[in-house]
């Protein structure tokens, strides 16, 4: 089948197979799920199933795609063909399916991926979110196993697992019963479940569910992108910088030799000296200084893209896209009439990042709420975590609540947004944030 062959001719070495090319993750052009199903975690984002992908489970999963993926497809006339119909039935319409979600709804199951692709297709058709919806119904098969739900909350519900997750879907959807309780997600199901329930949303950021990932030592960078950013899941904002160091630094230096995406020099250093081990390898190095300017970048290539109706795929998110910080400032100018260079692009992604972070501040967000899951790392750093926010805080023009300051905002052209800061107590004259004091000492992450 010729046409599932990978777009690009000259792949990216050394990284998983979904990165190594261009568009958004080749999720349904690539067969091999080992580093997924191996990595990621199912249920409830709680069990982690090492030596899962066998020959016999590649075979029967490969099958099921090719036979139920019946083309491959893009946004608009784009030739990269990142998504793919999917036709469970061939009496049935077939539905667009892309990323990741090709495998919630399967790990969430501990099912097999007929199983994702089928209960998929409905959830599709309801509109339900194929991040959330998966891991709410783990979350409630946990509850019912740990007696904290009982099968007076669930009548009627099959005892197979695909039965299950297709029963509390449909009650989800329609907010029947406990459906009504798990359609507001999982922090606030267990809100209102109570009974210890709350110990079970632990997969949360900012009261969202986030990626069925758990690793072993914290990434600093990524310990940024989680806790700061305005987007609902860490998918949305990491980008151009490999996510972990290549094994030797030759494959470093011939990665960097072609890289003019970075915004300069320095960023291709950082990568050359990161380490898989020792005393430049995580959670040391990047330095906190350079983990702030890597994650600023990443966003602000995020925010281009929002800002312009940019595919991600060709720009934010993978490690070498044709779309950079370089040329996108003269393309963004040929087309909008906008008289940009990368100073006035930058200023333009700064603001745009500074007015979403004053509208969820307007909302009750601090720092406090900058925190990720508590299992998310099994080696965690309490003081430096509380470092890396101090920094990216300060390197953002932000208080050490993690509020805008009012210096940060007149910089940017919004008074308007100090004096809504101030007539909503949010700060003082002196900038500091009323009723807590802006200091790290007096804040949990």
């Amino acid at each position: 089948m010729a046409f599932i062959k990978h777009r690009n001719e000259n792949p990216l070495k050394n990284v998983m197979p979904i990165m190594a090319g261009l568009g958004s993750p080749q999720e349904m052009v690539v067969h091999d799920e080992q580093w997924h199903t191996e990595n990621f975690v199912w249920g409830n984002a709680r069990v982690r199933r090492k030596g899962f992908w066998t020959e016999e489970v590649s075979e029967q999963w490969t099958n099921t795609m090719e036979s139920m993926r019946t083309r491959l497809l893009s946004c608009y006339n784009c030739p990269m063909k990142c998504g793919a119909a999917i036709s469970v039935d061939t009496r049935m319409c077939s539905y667009m399916m892309k990323c990741f979600s090709k495998l919630t709804y399967t790990m969430a199951a501990f099912s097999d991926l007929e199983f994702g692709l089928r209960i998929a297709q409905k959830a599709t058709e309801h509109g339900v979110d194929a991040f959330s919806a998966p891991q709410t119904m783990a979350f409630a098969i946990e509850l019912l196993e740990a007696g904290i739900l009982t099968d007076e909350d669930v009548p009627g519900m099959p005892s197979d697992k695909e039965g299950r997750f297709y029963w509390l879907l449909d009650r989800i959807v329609r907010r029947e019963g406990i459906g009504d309780v798990l359609a507001d997600g999982t922090y606030w199901a267990a809100e209102r479940i109570g009974k210890g329930a709350e110990e079970y949303a632990h997969n949360c950021i900012k009261k969202t569910e986030q990626l069925p990932l758990k690793l072993g030592m914290l990434n600093q960078m990524y310990f940024l992108m989680y806790c700061t950013g305005e987007k609902a899941n860490i998918t949305q904002i990491e980008g151009n910088f490999p996510q972990a160091p290549f094994p030797t630094r030759e494959e470093r230096e011939d990665f960097t030799r072609n890289w003019p995406h970075v915004p300069d020099e320095r960023f291709k250093q950082w990568f050359e000296d990161w380490e898989l081990r020792g005393e430049n390898s995580i959670p040391n190095y990047p330095s906190a200084e350079a983990s702030c300017e890597i994650v600023n970048w990443q966003e602000k290539m995020h925010y281009i893209d929002d800002s312009t109706g940019m595919c991600a795929g060709l720009s934010s998110f993978p490690y070498k896209p044709p779309f950079h910080i370089h040329n996108l400032p003269e393309l963004i100018s040929a087309g909008a009439g906008l008289e940009l260079d990368e100073e006035s692009l930058t200023h333009l992604t700064r603001r745009n990042r500074d007015l979403v972070r004053a509208n969820n501040i307007r909302r009750g967000m601090r720092r406090a709420d900058e925190a990720p899951p508590a299992d998310h790392w099994k080696r965690r750093f309490p003081e430096l975590e509380e470092k890396l926010l101090d920094t990216y805080y300060e390197f953002k023009g932000w208080n050490l609540e993690g509020v805008p300051t009012r210096t940060s905002l007149h910089e940017l052209g919004l008074e308007y947004v100090v004096e809504d800061f101030r007539e909503r107590g949010i700060l003082k004259a002196d900038e500091e944030v009323v009723g807590q004091a802006a200091t790290s000492e007096g804040s949990e992450s």
